[in-house]
């Protein structure tokens, strides 16, 4: 009887290490996937689902005139240089931002920087 339970505690131990590292490791590939950007508003466009506009969209240039474009849903943070949060309808073109998306990239915070 206590090799039984010896040996049910074992696996039971061993089982959870072998989840948790799995685990630890798909946080990491979905970190890794993350996106950082740097750049100025080039042009935003606000949700409008009335006119079949479900999400926002904001682009963004960089330094060598690379656009790219991302994907602003109501869940995205929005904040200005001191932290206060704003709408995305009050970006500003030419205002510099640094955006942290998803490699799919959808923006899920967007800075306004001096």
């Amino acid at each position: 009887m206590k090799k039984i339970v010896i040996v049910l505690l074992a696996f039971v131990f061993i089982s959870s290490v072998v989840f948790a590292q799995a685990t630890t490791q798909e946080k990491k590939t979905a970190a890794e996937k993350a996106t950082s950007f740097v750049g100025k508003v080039v042009d935003v466009t606000v949700a409008e689902p009335a006119k079949g506009i479900t999400a926002g969209a904001v682009t963004v240039a960089d330094e060598t005139g690379k656009t790219t474009t991302f994907t602003v849903k109501a869940t995205a943070k929005i904040l200005t240089h001191s932290l206060d949060v704003i709408t995305l309808n009050q970006l500003k073109i030419g205002e510099k931002v640094k955006i942290n998306a998803s490699a799919e990239n959808d923006a899920q915070t967007i800075k306004v920087v001096k």
